[in-house]
């Protein structure tokens, strides 16, 4: 089927607590282990169908925000989820009281075990109308980002359509542009405050109804981060301050002689004085090198990408009404994924699409996994695999870039790195937001500075205000929707830098590693995965050390005046 063809329909409340209803009796008066398990199975069965429909209905309404029909089957989903949740909670419960626990062990593994355990201390009913509140805080987020509408240069763009002009290589264009961007941040700020304090105070709340002291713990349960908490996270912070800060700043004395440029201000993102390198040719163009790539990578990349295209499960060009940003996800019923992105002429095209094929690769691969909760990992395992498939996918670039390849890895490359600081800094004002709930909007924003000052040492934005308030965080729309889910890019980095070498060395192994680590989906917690992929743990002493040095050998090896 093609993604228009997909049934859809509203599941209700009701019919999902009579069926509980039923299995929740045959769970508890079964006699032996297989029938518990064949209670397990029907169950996962409908949280497929559910999930789906409900990935559906947000899909629709992210493709057009304007969208009335879809924005109400969206709000649907939204309203029941709280009900959903409690329904299966009770399940959870008896499956984790069940006298045949060591069996469901075995036949699954510790990891069902564990993320039922975790669920159960993120959930109470007494919390569902505070969690349908943070979901209408939430969505208030995505109607204001997808709704902007920025007049530059005599034509009104939204911030996914503004974003080439911040990358021309003229500077006072880029200037302007950014100008105009934080013109409409500074225009909306009050109510962005508004909003993040709202949602800051309701987590605050519902963690402390939950018997937490703040939102921290209750955070990394959501995140269902089993096998490492904050201070592993903090000490993987510092070492990006010690080992990766410094390396940065080189690479920004560097882009100033690239450039010809005395100082570097914010809106000096481009990386080479004719402009940052293009894809080649229109989106259509584009999908057909992934395609011819994605063939040329391996047999089931090919038959993945194949599959992506026939059942049009893309949506990849910018257009008004459209959500900003990219993500994939997907339909367990249909055993499908699908990739969300908004192509605008930048070499981010292709970044995004090969970074969201990772995950929908992913994804495809572990379709076959026995429960819908294996069918994807944790947040940071999930970005092991698009990361490392923009690593993966370097030998066809001459294919979107032509003469601009080599200008393109370098940029990935130096990019790639420049990025470590920024995410450590996002993870670091998070867990300072959640341990200080009561700080105002103001107090947050001049700890944001403060914290910039140490990650992001030297950014000047000129005479630009807003961002000199301390608000350029309030764009980034993890640190409303999915708190704590930022560490995560940085984490998979270093794995994604580690699969980039081991694929220099010996290509066949590496992508068998990495197609392993796939069809194991979340089957397993984040550092047994990485182990299991042959990778050392982002958390082991001197592991972020060694990448980041081969890394920059790579980037010190490349003569930037040829480029």
């Amino acid at each position: 089927m093609k993604y228009s063809e997909y049934p859809y329909q509203r599941l209700t409340v009701e019919s999902q607590k009579e069926t509980m209803d039923g299995w929740l009796s045959r769970f508890q008066g079964a006699e032996s282990a297989q029938d518990q398990i064949s209670v397990i199975e029907e169950v996962d069965n409908a949280i497929r169908e559910y999930s789906s429909y409900q990935a559906i209905a947000s899909l629709n309404f992210n493709k057009n925000i304007h969208d009335d029909d879809a924005k109400a089957e969206k709000e649907y989903y939204d309203s029941i989820g709280p009900d959903i949740r409690e329904i299966y909670n009770k399940l959870d419960k008896v499956v984790d009281a069940s006298k045949f626990k060591n069996e469901l062990r075995e036949k699954w593994g510790d990891t069902y075990l564990k993320n039922i355990e975790m669920d159960l201390k993120t959930f109470d009913p007494k919390i569902k109308d505070m969690l349908r509140k943070e979901t209408d805080l939430r969505n208030e987020y995505t109607k204001m980002i997808g709704g902007a509408k920025i007049d530059f240069e005599g034509e009104t763009y939204n911030l996914a359509g503004l974003a080439p002009f911040h990358l021309d290589k003229n500077r006072d264009i880029r200037k302007r542009s950014y100008s105009a961007r934080f013109g409409w941040f500074e225009d909306n700020a009050q109510e962005f405050d508004q909003l993040y304090d709202n949602l800051v105070k309701l987590r605050h709340k519902i963690a402390t109804t939950l018997g937490y002291d703040n939102f921290i713990e209750l955070g990394y349960l959501r995140m269902s981060r089993s096998d490492y908490g904050p201070a592993e996270v903090a000490n993987f912070r510092q070492q990006i301050v010690d080992h990766v800060v410094p390396i940065v700043e080189k690479l920004k004395e560097q882009k100033k002689e690239i450039l010809d440029l005395d100082h570097l201000y914010f809106y000096d993102g481009i990386n080479f004085k004719e402009g940052d390198p293009k894809p080649k040719g229109t989106p259509d163009d584009l999908v057909d090198v992934a395609q011819k790539m994605y063939h040329e990578l391996s047999p089931e990349t090919g038959e993945f990408f194949d599959i992506m295209i026939n059942e049009d499960l893309m949506d990849l060009v910018n257009r008004d009404g459209k959500m900003a940003g990219g993500f994939c996800t997907s339909f367990p019923k249909y055993d499908r994924p699908y990739i969300f992105s908004n192509f605008n002429g930048t070499d981010h095209d292709v970044t995004v699409l090969t970074h969201e094929a990772g995950h929908a690769f992913q994804c495809y691969s572990s379709r076959k996994q026995p429960l819908v909760g294996y069918l994807w990992p944790t947040m940071e395992s999930a970005e092991i695999h698009s990361m490392s498939m923009e690593f993966f996918t370097w030998p066809w670039m001459d294919g979107f870039f032509k003469e601009e390849t080599d200008r393109f890895k370098y940029k990935h490359m130096a990019g790639s790195l420049s990025f470590l600081p920024y995410g450590a800094c996002v993870d670091h004002f998070q867990h300072w937001v959640y341990e200080n709930p009561g700080a105002t909007p103001a107090e947050r924003k001049a700890k944001w500075l403060e914290l910039e000052a140490i990650y992001l040492p030297g950014r000047d934005y000129d005479d630009i205000e807003f961002p000199k308030t301390g608000g350029i965080w309030q764009g980034q729309l993890h640190i409303y929707q999915m708190p704590f889910y930022y560490i995560d890019y940085t984490l998979a980095q270093t794995c994604a830098f580690q699969f980039w070498v081991k694929s220099e060395d010996n290509r066949n192994e590496a992508w068998n590693d990495y197609y392993r680590l796939c069809q194991a989906g979340g089957s397993q917690p984040f550092t047994s995965l990485v182990e299991l992929a042959g990778l050392t743990s982002p958390f082991a002493e001197g592991c972020l050390e060694n990448v980041v040095e081969k890394a920059t050998n790579w980037l010190n090896n490349i003569d930037v005046s040829k480029l």
